[in-house]
């Protein structure tokens, strides 16, 4: 039995030299797909970083730019506020001198009112509002424009009597 054991002594060295090799030819192969994966994942890595780089930077110019919208939407407000005021004082103006006033120019006077409180109007509107409301409403009454009759009166209008020249009357939606 020792001559069997000495025969195949240097076969069986062999072989498991053969297998030992082979394992490592597999470890090797198994460590250079992991080396190339991991590579490759690296690359990937970078270029979403560089991709993230670029959305910051467009992220920045949005933000700058949204910035710049809310300056514009905020100047716009407070131009519209000015508006609101100058008609509420303009409203007020007309229906103190009329006198009265129709439930369709309140209706007015208190949706203009309550855009312009809305915005972060001052409390000279609410004044205005308390005097208008403090006049007497009369629907069965139909109010003129008082500014055209005081330039009326003032002779700085001249008020045309003759009717136009067309026998068609004009339609305010004809006339652009």
């Amino acid at each position: 039995m020792l001559e069997f054991l000495n025969a195949i002594g240097p076969v069986t060295v062999t072989g498991l030299f053969g297998i030992i090799l082979w394992r490592l030819q597999a470890a090797d192969a198994d460590r250079k797909a992991n080396r190339a994966k991991s590579d490759e994942r690296m690359a990937r890595i970078e270029a979403n970083t560089a991709k993230l780089a670029d959305h910051d930077l467009e992220l920045a110019t949005l933000t700058d730019i949204m910035e710049k919208l809310k300056e514009g939407i905020d100047a716009n407000g407070e131009g519209f506020k000015v508006i609101m005021r100058y008609m509420l004082q303009r409203y007020h103006a007309e229906y103190m001198i009329q006198g009265y006033i129709t439930s369709h120019q309140l209706t007015e006077f208190l949706e203009a009112y309550e855009i312009y409180k809305a915005k972060g109007g001052n409390g000279t509107a609410k004044g205005w509002k308390e005097e208008i409301c403090a006049l007497p409403v009369r629907d069965d009454l139909h109010p003129g424009n008082p500014y055209l009759e005081m330039l009326k009166n003032k002779g700085e209008i001249k008020w045309h009597s003759q009717k136009p020249k067309t026998e068609k009357p004009m339609n305010c939606s004809d006339s652009r």
